[in-house]
């Protein structure tokens, strides 16, 4: 910013100096062999239009300094909050492995070696996101498509996170109305409807619902999400899918990575889709809803 006013003070002041020093100019001119009148605002407007570009290239260098810097803070915010989100699991994992080396019951033994394994899950899914994020950034990633039958793969992926939406005490509600099949692969899909569900389920209360309902629109398949949670602020609906973007972090309720909705959005570009977040207004929750392509049925 104090670069910008010193290039703005340096042109007021070439203005000025022009004005006053008309004369002088003209006699420049004279001896540069310019004998036209209007030489003096010539250089004038010449010396102008440089410190205009100075002005521009100024302008340019502090903007992508600041984009640098909010970049290195949305990094610093990314590394604490991830390490508190390893941190926890972690913790459980150890606490509940040590209550196993004492004598207790087959019942709390089971339930100690169940906690296990899905803070285990959770750990996993965690590194995963780090690791798929980067390779979308550094596009080390192949992407392969192939044939998906839409019910098929929904059928078996609802059972499979249904314990992981119910175990936080929320219904989990599914609709499948379609018969299409998308260019995509089942890894992309599994990742892209993970990370939706486990975000609603993550700023869901207790005794809530998610729904999952699948269907098609006009020559898209819509996978559409949704919850009874806290919501999303309208200010921050264009920055959600920002890499290392967390949603309302200034509350208790954050405990994301600012990865999950990113991965989404980049898995999604892939597959020719796009996908959008819907906030309600009369009443909490949002819609995440991903439209894909879907194939030409072949008669």
């Amino acid at each position: 910013m104090l670069s910008l006013v010193v290039v703005i003070a340096l042109l007021v002041v070439w203005v000025v100096f022009a004005i006053q020093w008309e004369g002088r100019l003209h006699d420049f001119a004279g001896r540069l062999g310019v004998t036209s009148p209007r030489s003096p605002g010539v250089i004038l407007a010449v010396g102008c239009a440089l410190f205009a570009l100075l002005i521009v290239f100024v302008t340019h260098q502090l903007a992508r300094s600041l984009a640098e810097y909010r970049y290195a803070r949305k990094q610093e915010e990314f590394v604490s909050g991830i390490t508190h989100e390893m941190r926890s699991p972690l913790a459980a994992i150890r606490l509940h492995a040590e209550t196993l080396e004492q004598d207790e019951t087959d019942e709390f033994r089971l339930r100690s070696v169940d906690y296990i394994l899905r803070e285990a899950q959770r750990l996993a899914r965690l590194i995963d996101n780090v690791l798929e994020s980067s390779r979308l950034v550094a596009r080390k990633q192949i992407f392969e498509p192939y044939e998906v039958e839409v019910a098929l793969f929904c059928q078996r992926f609802f059972a499979e996170i249904r314990p992981t939406v119910e175990g936080g005490n929320l219904a989990f509600v599914t609709a499948i109305d379609t018969s299409a099949s998308v260019l995509a692969t089942d890894e992309g899909l599994r990742h892209v409807l993970t990370n939706l569900i486990e975000n609603a389920v993550r700023y869901s209360a207790p005794g809530g619902r998610v729904w999952c309902r699948v269907f098609e629109r006009g020559p898209r398949v819509v996978f559409s999400i949704s919850d009874e949670g806290i919501g999303i602020p309208k200010s921050e609906l264009s920055l959600i899918f920002d890499r290392f973007y967390r949603i309302g972090r200034d509350t208790e309720a954050d405990h994301g990575s600012g990865l999950g909705l990113f991965i989404v959005s980049q898995l999604v570009e892939q597959m020719h889709g796009n996908v959008r977040a819907l906030s309600r207004e009369a009443s909490p929750g949002t819609t995440f809803e991903v439209e894909v392509p879907a194939m030409e049925k072949v008669v």
